[in-house]
């Protein structure tokens, strides 16, 4: 889903979106493993970073715009199978 939608990867200004996006359909641990191969981030770093998110869950023009890319590639049938 995440190849699918941002194909050159996940640009700085959306990670913290993206991870508070997804953060509801993951544990810390799978999320952090996923987004770490997807941004060449460290695990540990982004598992650090998730409480960052949860606290700010995004509501921007832009974090709408983001999620709707993702259902638009997949984000719905995660969803689906929570």
């Amino acid at each position: 889903m995440l190849r699918s939608a941002l194909p050159d990867g996940i640009p700085l200004m959306a990670y913290f979106p993206v991870l508070a996006l997804l953060y509801e359909h993951f544990s810390d641990r799978h999320l952090a493993a996923l987004l770490a191969h997807a941004t060449g981030k460290d695990t540990a770093r982004v598992l650090n970073d998730t409480p960052v998110c949860v606290g700010n869950r995004p509501g921007s023009a832009a974090a709408e715009a983001l999620k709707k890319l993702l259902e638009q590639h997949g984000l719905l049938a995660i969803r689906a199978e929570d």
